[in-house]
């Protein structure tokens, strides 16, 4: 089992990505589901799983029709290292992120979770996991732990955004550098 493949699939689990039992063998599935304009995006992160993963990945690329000029573009990966993704997220069948499954995606986890739901209100980092208060403490206490101050509900102040963003930066896909801007688009 990689220990590498198990971070990286929590690590996009984090905000959108999900991972579901289906069939009659209950085999877990991780599903992401993005916009066609971050098909770059997808993309990497399927490289990323293949090269992490150690055993076979079954892979299935369709697309989801919305009522938008876009369309959805929906990503399956099937793999049996996915068993101990599962077990870490999912304790009782019901996603739940925890301290350890912080520890184990680390700045990794922090990349996806801000390239999928981080953004910059003026000068102050913000994240929207989607996340009850609750439910979030374990971000915000990870966050904390390693320097980067912010509040129970994942605002970031000036000083710790910066600080955030330098470290994921080097991690983060060219396609979601955008995510370092404002909505003026003046660079922090």
């Amino acid at each position: 089992m990689s220990a590498k493949f198990v971070a990286h699939a929590l690590s996009y689990c984090l905000a959108r990505g999900s991972i579901s039992l289906r069939g009659k063998k209950r085999r877990p599935w991780l599903e992401i589901v993005r916009s066609e304009t971050e098909s770059r995006y997808h993309q990497s992160q399927l490289r990323q799983l293949k090269q992490s993963c150690q055993s076979p990945l079954d892979v299935v690329w369709d697309v989801v029709a919305t009522d938008g000029f876009y369309d959805k573009q929906r990503l399956r990966v099937q793999s049996d290292e996915l068993h101990r993704a599962y077990e870490l997220l999912y304790p009782r069948d019901r996603k739940l992120i925890t301290s350890q499954v912080m520890e184990i995606c680390g700045l990794l986890g922090m990349t996806a979770l801000w390239s999928d739901a981080g953004s910059i209100v003026g000068q102050r980092g913000r994240l929207r996991p989607g996340l009850s208060l609750e439910e979030a403490r374990p971000i915000y206490l990870w966050c904390n732990d390693h320097g980067f101050a912010c509040s129970p509900g994942l605002l970031f102040s000036r000083d710790s955004t910066k600080a955030l963003i330098k470290a994921i930066r080097p991690q983060t896909h060219l396609t979601m550098r955008r995510k370092f801007v404002n909505e003026r688009k003046k660079s922090i």
